[in-house]
């Protein structure tokens, strides 16, 4: 089953809590981007580190279409996660959404240019105070309707009445049942002599089972026997094996360790952000890497995902770096 929710993504011409906006020249742009995206969930700590990672494990919808609406743009998603479905008609998740986006620049009066919208994402505290949804379709006493997407239809819901035609439907299939249950019922008086053949062949598989596993036994010992008695050559052959494989295994981790300094250093320089050392233990080398660019590279529209980009100076001097977890430009190399 799935569920339709609709709502403001985001509104024009407005800068966000970390400083920056989407002018309306970039509407269209946008919008277009915006009916292609995702919508995801992703870790209440971290709200948009899904995004960055692109990780399809945290999509629990996709958007269905998206348009102007005065000076705000909306959209309406389909969320097909059945436990997603489920937490949001239970009211577990705040009803914020977010936007991730690839942005080409961001002017010095903090407007995104070349915006590429790539997700919406479920979040606690949005960057714009507007950004929010709600269930498409609802009941006047607030119960959710069930979406169906087959030709079938429900025969009653809400003040509509069953037709006399389906009540004696109704009966005849009632009827039919009944007539099958006295079918079954000489059968069922048959179960006892059943149980008995059921029991005696239960004994016997049991005898077969045993004598199987003690000729797997001796097969395993004369293998075993057989074994101990390889070539040197051979012998030779399954050590060197076994350094390299654990060769490999030390480099592995060598790799692993630089990776996740990289990053590390990357999150410290450009977001000011520790991490943990039980942090992030899941992520592979790969990761690491593409993390640690992607925070260069990337914004994220929630305030607690800061993200510096470069914003292009002129002339001579030095290009300032925008940073929006401080909501501040500071000067770049």
């Amino acid at each position: 089953m799935s569920l339709f929710i609709e709502g403001t993504a985001f509104p024009l011409g407005i800068l966000n809590t970390n400083g920056w906006g989407v002018p309306f020249a970039e509407a269209d742009n946008a919008i277009k981007s915006l009916k292609t995206s995702v919508v995801r969930i992703c870790s209440r700590v971290d709200p948009h580190v899904c995004d960055i990672m692109g990780d399809p494990k945290s999509e629990i919808g996709h958007a269905v279409d998206a348009g102007r609406d005065g000076d705000n743009v909306s959209c309406k998603a389909e969320i097909t996660d059945s436990i997603a479905v489920q937490k949001i008609e239970d009211g577990t998740w705040k009803p914020f959404w977010s936007i991730f986006a690839g942005i080409q620049e961001i002017d010095s009066g903090g407007w995104a240019h070349g915006i590429t919208i790539e997700s919406i994402t479920i979040v606690n505290n949005p960057a714009w105070e507007g950004a929010k949804w709600s269930v498409v379709s609802a009941s006047a006493d607030g119960k959710k309707k069930v979406h169906i997407t087959s030709p079938f239809k429900i025969a009653a819901s809400g003040d509509e009445t069953i037709p006399d035609e389906t009540i004696e439907d109704l009966k005849k299939q009632i009827a039919e049942k009944d007539k099958l249950i006295e079918e079954l019922k000489p059968k069922a008086e048959s179960v006892p002599a059943l149980e008995t053949q059921v029991a005696e062949l239960t004994a016997s598989n049991q005898k077969i089972t045993k004598e199987l596993a003690d000729k797997t036994k001796l097969a395993a010992s004369l293998e075993l026997e057989k074994a101990e008695s390889i070539p040197m050559k051979e012998l030779d052959e399954r050590i060197a094996a076994a350094i390299a494989d654990h060769d490999k295994e030390v480099e592995a981790r060598n790799n692993l360790a630089a990776a996740r300094a990289r990053f590390v250093a990357a999150r410290k320089a450009h977001l000011g952000i520790d991490t943990k050392p039980d942090e992030f233990t899941t992520l592979s080398a790969a990761d690491f890497e593409k993390l640690a660019a992607d925070h260069e590279n990337k914004v994220s529209a929630s305030g607690s995902d800061p993200i510096q980009y470069n914003v292009s100076g002129s002339g001579g001097n030095k290009s300032p770096i925008f940073d929006p977890f401080s909501k501040s430009f500071s000067q770049g190399a």
